[in-house]
């Protein structure tokens, strides 16, 4: 190629902001909708379980650098089933968890332990941010797993949190409960 020298550094901010633009294009908008979330909590020495359908997310996903990842996950409270209606009833009354005026629990995730998803593998990492309950916001860290499989990314989680603190204080009910959180996200 015979281009005047001036025209070769002409040329060079050109490349470097191309360049710089692909990197900052890695960061892509992933969803997931239909996830679960599961959860174990005594009341009263009984040992309920349930399930939450319809747990959705939406992420700013660099597979390359995951500390870059931002987004939030949803659980809607309002669809907890423990197969007693009754007791269904009760959890999402206004002295547990008061569905009707706040129909979600909110993850918004601020930060990621670094690392690389590699097609077929599964990673595991620390997700860092703040967990919104019956409107009560606190920090909150937990281990997630995730797997890059086919373009989509397989991500779960369990782990405990003290329901008091959230001022979900159903009587008789115990300060620890396990959550389990499993979705897939894929590229928008």
């Amino acid at each position: 190629m015979n281009q005047p020298s001036s025209l070769r550094w002409l040329s060079l901010p050109a490349l470097v902001a191309g360049l710089l633009g692909a990197a900052a294009a890695a960061t892509v908008p992933y969803t997931a909708a239909g996830g679960m979330a599961t959860f174990e909590h005594k009341v009263r020495f009984i040992n309920v379980k349930g399930n939450i359908t319809d747990v959705t997310s939406t992420v700013q996903l660099d597979a390359n650098d995951l500390a870059a990842t931002k987004g939030t996950v949803t659980v809607p409270v309002v669809r907890l089933k423990t197969g007693i209606g009754l007791r269904d009833d009760h959890a999402k009354s206004d002295v547990a968890l008061n569905a009707a005026k706040f129909p979600n629990a909110v993850f918004t995730l601020e930060k990621l332990t670094g690392g690389k998803l590699v097609e077929g593998q599964t990673l595991s990492t620390t997700a860092t941010g703040k967990l919104t309950i019956k409107g009560k916001t606190l920090p909150i860290s937990a281990p997630v797993k995730a797997t890059l499989q086919g373009g989509k990314v397989n991500v779960s989680t369990q782990f405990k949190i003290n329901p008091k603190d959230y001022e979900v204080n159903y009587p008789g009910s115990s300060d620890s409960a396990t959550l389990n959180v499993t979705f897939t996200l894929a590229p928008r």
